[in-house]
């Protein structure tokens, strides 16, 4: 949300140098699809040849039967026809070969353009699938800097820009390149003469191309940004309505979304704008065109004897002078939609750029299955990298195989940080981090957060059942194996009790259900996972006492024989700890057990006593 005129990183500052460089590669997606493109393009062929056809035979139907002179007969309508048929049967026939033309023109175009939508399908089902595999493999620090909003247009808005302009682009080009090409050659084969008049507007119209389309491509590439900040700001808006509600910001918000909304707008206005300010030119140029035609081949006809152009030439020539410029009209405008589709490449292949910051070494071992003896020795960590920036400094821990740690200190002094780096989630700057021995930069990520579970303070439920919600721990895991991890995390009398029980449907982040619910569903789902080390984080905070015992009881039944992080608010929760570690100013200030801490009257008593005497 924009509190202040701030918003999150949508990271669209780089801007791409080699428009040649993301068209190769995008061309790069459709290559494994060839064949469907190479019988495209046959069909092209087809539909390019028949639509040629068309012009000459209305051009031949005019001279040899509507208005006969003294031009030669086509070799093809001597064997097709004898000398002496009537002019009305040599119509019929022409007029009858014309309609075959247009209707097997018709089939191949349906032919052409189902198959290269069915590639470019194709190519978005790719690009959204690598998208999506990107996103899921970027570490933690990407997701602190990128908002989710501008990440969703990526994957949806900008691949169907780039797919609707080259799966229909590709078909259009080739077959308007094709009958560019033939036009020229009919042309210049009828009638040289007329053909040269009728090319003279082409170099204003290639002037005007060029200029519109440096225009177009910032205009494009700003549309797409901002399409981008608008799904952002929804995402966001979206996420937080509950807070948006209670805070009865309906309007502020709006009000927020308008900015960002109009921005966008004035984007589209202004690259449609360049479009359709270049649409009346082309028309202009092709009527001048057409004027040229009618004059200079009235010319050849009236003021040469034999005439150097006949009336059926002169239509043919006008018909084919109309599609002539249709094809450099629609090359040109799919130029300039081109550079929306390149805007959008840019902001994909940001993406997919994207180096991780944590990745598994070249020689990174599978970490086996482990006891959970854990030990920081000398970790330094900062979320910018800075000195003066540090969350954690020389953190000296062991935990033996079983112990549980509760985690202690005021808000933001590095307890969830700690954990985060023991789930390699960050990497420390300093120091390092080991599991039996195994530094954690040493093993796979996979290896590693198999075998650590984490039940959070704020836990997330996917849409689905509640069974398929606990089953995420282990998505083998039999429906029997489901059941008992509920029982076990005392969930199963709740869950008994909804509608359809564990095939019941949760909505979104499972907002149906209380906050103890949720989280005695994490805690079956952190059951299930059988976890060697296991991390809670403020698990019992924001539920009431009677919630907080049942969920106690279960993480109790959860902790045994496993090495535990115990992040805590309520202090009265870790008073069994093995190991209580008092966290502030970025380092360890404190450690014992509860009562040895206590007994000392340092920061951690004082936190206990002034805790105790508000409850």
């Amino acid at each position: 949300m924009m509190f202040g005129g701030h918003r999150g990183m949508t990271q669209d500052a780089a801007q791409v140098t080699d428009v040649g460089k993301a068209l190769r590669r995008l061309l790069q997606y459709f290559l494994p699809f060839r064949k469907l493109l190479a019988a495209a393009v046959a069909m092209i062929v087809v539909s390019t040849l028949l639509r040629l056809a068309a012009p000459y035979l209305t051009g031949v139907a005019v001279d040899q039967f509507l208005a006969p002179g003294e031009q030669p007969r086509p070799v093809w309508l001597e064997w097709l026809l004898p000398e002496d048929v009537r002019r009305e049967t040599g119509l019929t026939v022409t007029m009858l070969l014309l309609l075959a033309t247009y209707l097997l023109n018709w089939g191949s175009t349906a032919a052409q353009f189902y198959l290269v939508i069915l590639a470019g399908q194709r190519v978005l089902f790719r690009m959204r699938t690598q998208i999506f595999e990107r996103i899921q493999a970027l570490s933690l620090s990407f997701f602190d800097q990128w908002e989710a909003g501008d990440l969703m247009s990526r994957l949806v808005n900008d691949t169907q820009v780039i797919e609707q302009v080259f799966s229909g682009g590709i078909v259009r080009l080739a077959s308007m390149g094709l009958s560019l090409i033939g036009i020229v050659v009919s042309m210049l084969s009828l009638n040289w003469r007329l053909a040269l008049a009728s090319f003279s507007v082409l170099p204003i119209m290639v002037l005007a191309t060029s200029a519109v389309s440096r225009r177009a491509r910032e205009a494009f590439r700003r549309s797409r940004q901002t399409i981008g900040e608008v799904s952002a700001e929804l995402q966001e808006n979206i996420a937080a309505v509950r807070e948006v509600q209670a805070f009865a910001r309906e309007q502020a918000s709006v009000g927020e979304f308008e900015v960002v909304n109009a921005m966008n707008r004035d984007a589209n206005v202004q690259a449609e704008s360049i479009i359709s300010a270049f649409s009346p030119t082309l028309d202009v140029l092709s009527t001048i065109a057409l004027a040229i035609v009618v004059g200079y081949g009235g010319y050849l006809s009236l003021a040469f004897d034999p005439p150097l152009a006949s009336v059926g030439i002169i239509v043919s020539f006008l018909l084919y002078v109309q599609r002539f410029y249709e094809p450099i009209r629609g090359i040109a405008t799919l130029y300039t939609q081109l550079q929306s589709a390149v805007a959008g490449a840019e902001r994909v292949f940001e993406l997919l750029d994207t180096e991780d910051e944590i990745t598994d070494a070249p020689q990174a071992t599978v970490m086996p299955l482990i006891r959970g003896r854990v030990e920081f020795d000398r970790v330094t960590f900062g979320y910018n990298g800075r000195a003066e920036d540090l969350v954690l400094r020389d953190i000296d821990l062991t935990v033996e195989p079983g112990q549980m740690v509760a985690l202690v200190g005021p808000t933001g002094v590095g307890k969830t940080t700690l954990v985060s780096l023991l789930l390699r989630l960050y990497d420390v700057d300093q120091g390092s981090i080991s599991i039996d021995g195994y530094d954690v930069r040493h093993v796979t990520r996979e290896s590693l957060r198999r075998q650590v579970g984490v039940v959070l303070q704020d836990t997330f439920l996917f849409s689905g059942t509640v069974m398929d919600n606990i089953r995420y721990g282990r998505l083998e895991a039999s429906d029997e194996e489901v059941l008992a991890a509920a029982r076990l995390a005392n969930a199963d009398q709740f869950i008994t009790r909804l509608p359809e029980g564990y095939q019941t449907e949760l909505g979104e982040q499972g907002h149906t259900l209380s906050q103890g619910q949720r989280q005695l569903i994490a805690i079956a789902r952190a059951v299930l996972s059988d976890p060697r080390i296991l991390i809670l984080d403020e698990a019992t905070s924001n539920v009431d006492t009677r919630t907080e015992r049942l969920i106690q009881r279960a993480l109790d039944d959860l902790l045994k024989g496993r090495t535990s992080f115990v992040i805590a608010h309520r202090l009265s929760t870790i008073q069994d700890a093995d190991q209580v570690i008092v966290l502030e100013k970025e380092r360890i200030v404190e450690r014992g057990t509860h009562e040895e801490l206590l007994t000392a009257g340092g920061l951690y008593a004082d936190l206990y006593n002034s805790q105790f005497r508000r409850e």
